[in-house]
Order: structure tokens, then C-alpha cells, then sequence
């Protein structure tokens, strides 16, 4: 079954999905409509251009109401509300809320109620989701009768649930601290400025080639939504000046005393095992930019492992921080449509 799906906001994330599914053969879903406030002919711009990037490995060209992939026509909407889009017009099974602005289950759960579409998932922590859905690590809890707006957390909480879960499943773990230092975000502001960041804290307002920027994020409770085994946690989240490429750390006390090597094997057991495609694992030292358009939630890098003769263990990963989430997202995606009760009208990608 392909699911057919539209996204809400054609920004860093909705472009890198657009591009992933363009350049995957049979990628098990296809993009009925989009929909932001940018005009057609910037969205294909967008596409066309990317400072991270790089030029699109194909064609986008703007034709009326329609942004032209490749030869396939997807519905370009124009709405600043998402009660406003018509998804159910194009077939759209699964909308994909890649805005920012509509983390509230409420207001995107009107994706459903007056845009017609059959469930939505949330491009990032939202706030009272139907569930929070972590691929890797409890993605198989979803339940299509309960669920209905999901989320599947952050980038950031990917990268450490997936290195926590490995760890709590071979060795136990407890008393965890995290810490992330994610990239330049689309939010931050290349000057300081105290107004329109839409944050109360005023540090995130400030210049973001500049300075670390401490944010206090929840990642450590929802790291623990989705491993609630792990227990209470202790986390920090900064912003840091690099374009591309953010770092997971996570440490906490195992069930039993472990050595640096057994840490290192059950990471690359699980990378080229259960968690395939969603954890990798270099044996080459790294740095951030080592990790651009990598696809796992988190790039496990075996230099970081420290030990303590009393269990305790610390480990480190890359990550990504659009093209992995993107890719996470559309797992979960794939998971969704296919459990719908009923299949859809197929979506003809033919050119407009």
C-alpha cells in the first residue's frame, strides 16, 4: 500500500522530507498536497536550492497549483490555518505537521476534523498528542482505534532514546543524565533580537553564530515517555554555531559493572541487527559534519564509551538533526498509513 500524504509547512524538515521521498525508489508513500504561506514558485525555489544541501538531485519547477517533482505534480495549498486545507480533496490519508506553529494535539488533531485527512503526525515535541511514538523504541505500541495525532519527540530525543534503549535492554539503566547539543535551528536569529522568537526565554533570541546557547528543553521526559523503565532523568539542551550535524550524550548507572568493549558490541549488534537503518555505528573518530544526510536517528560513535568500576557507562552519538528525524518521520508515517482500516483512493502523481 502506498500512503498517500500531505505536509503542512515547507520548511527545513517538509523540504528534506520532499527530497528523501523523491530520491527513494518505492519509498511506500507519495505526496498528494503541500501547503504554506510561501508562494509555489518559492517552495520550488526552495527545493531547487539549499545552502545544506546543495542543488536538488532532480527537477522542481512551479505549474499554477501545483509544484512539479520530477514529473510529479503534488497540490500546493496557501492556508494559514490547517482547519482551512482541504487534504481530503487529494486523498490524503496521513498529514504531516512540519509548521513548528501547531504542536497542540487540538489544533492539529483539525487536520482531521475539517481538512479531512485520517491522522497527523507531529513534527516535534508536541503538547497532548494522542502518543508519543519513538521509532526503534516503543513505535509498536501505536494503536489506530487511540491514536490518532502522534509525535514522534524531537531529533535530539530519537538520537538518545535509541542509545538508551540498547543499553536498558542488555544491561539495565538507571540514574540517567543527557545532554544535546543541537545545530543551528530555523528559529534562531542571525542578530539578537528579544521580540518574535515566540520564546520566553530571552537567551534563545540571541545571535545564533554568536554564542552556545543553553534551551531548556524537555528532552530528559521524553527520553522517559518512551522508556518509562528508565525512570526520573536529568538532561541539558544547548544550541550550538554549526549549520549541520548535533551531538547526543547520555550517561547513567547499568545493572551491572560493563567494559568499554561490551558497550561498543551491543551498539554495533544492534546497528547491523533490530535497529538497522535507525542506529549506525562508525568506528572512524568524528565530528559533527561527518554526520550530514546520514540517515539514523543517531550515528553511535565508539571513542565516546566511558565506564566505571560501579556500572556506571557513558556513551555519545551524532545525529543529523533534519535528515534523520525526516527519515524517522517517515517510518512512522509508513506505519500509520499501513494500518489503516480502510485503503484510500490512490493518488496519481501524473504531471499537471
Amino acid at each position: 500500500m502506498t500512503v498517500a500524504i500531505g505536509i503542512n509547512g515547507l520548511g527545513r524538515i517538509g523540504r528534506s522530507l520532499t527530497r528523501i521521498i523523491a530520491s527513494v525508489p518505492n519509498p511506500g508513500v507519495q505526496i498528494a498536497a503541500v501547503n504554506d504561506i510561501a508562494s509555489t514558485e518559492k517552495l520550488a525555489y526552495g527545493l531547487r536550492r539549499d545552502s545544506i544541501r546543495g542543488a536538488f538531485p532532480g527537477t522542481v519547477t512551479a505549474r499554477g497549483d501545483y509544484l512539479v517533482v520530477n514529473d510529479h505534480a503534488i497540490r500546493a495549498y496557501h492556508h494559514e490555518r490547517p482547519e482551512r486545507i482541504p487534504w481530503a480533496d487529494q486523498g490524503v490519508d496521513v498529514v504531516i505537521e512540519a509548521t513548528g506553529r501547531f504542536r497542540a494535539g487540538t489544533t492539529a488533531r483539525t487536520h482531521i476534523t475539517h481538512g479531512g485527512a485520517r491522522k497527523v503526525v507531529i513534527s516535534a515535541s508536541a503538547d497532548d498528542p494522542d502518543a508519543f511514538l519513538i521509532y526503534g523504541a516503543n513505535h509498536l505500541s501505536y494503536d489506530p482505534d487511540l491514536h490518532d495525532v502522534v509525535s514522534p519527540a524531537s531529533c535530539g530525543v530519537n538520537a538518545l532514546t535509541v542509545m538508551a534503549k540498547v543499553l536498558l535492554d542488555r544491561f539495565g539503566l538507571h540514574s540517567v543524565n543527557t545532554s544535546v547539543m543541537l545545530a543551528t535551528q530555523g528559529w534562531q536569529r542571525v542578530q539578537d533580537s528579544l521580540i518574535g522568537t515566540s520564546r520566553e526565554d530571552p537567551r534563545l533570541g540571541r545571535a545564533a553564530g554568536e554564542s552556545i546557547v543553553p534551551h531548556n528543553h524537555v528532552v530528559g521526559d521524553l527520553v522517559r515517555v518512551a522508556l518509562p523503565e528508565i525512570g526520573e532523568m536529568r538532561y541539558s539542551y544547548y544550541c550550538v554555531p554549526t549549520p549541520v550535524g548535533s551531538l547526543a550524550e547520555l550517561s547513567g548507572q547499568t545493572g551491572r559493572p560493563v567494559t568499554v568493549e561490551e558497550v561498543n558490541r551491543v551498539m554495533a549488534e544492534a546497528a547491523a541487527g533490530p535497529l538497522r537503518g535507525i542506529l549506525a555505528y562508525d568506528p572512524d573518530p568524528t565530528v559533527s559534519i561527518d554526520v550530514k544526510s546520514n540517515p539514523a536517528s543517531c550515528l553511535f560513535d565508539p571513542s565516546g564509551t566511558q565506564v566505571t568500576a560501579d556500572g556506571g557507562v557513558k556513551v555519545r552519538g551524532w545525529f543529523d538533526n533534519e535528515w534523520g528525524f525526516s527519515n524517522r518521520l517517515l517510518d512512522l508515517t509508513r506505519l500509520i498509513g499501513e494500518r489503516l482500516p480502510v485503503p484510500s483512493s490512490s493518488v496519481s502523481w501524473s504531471v499537471a
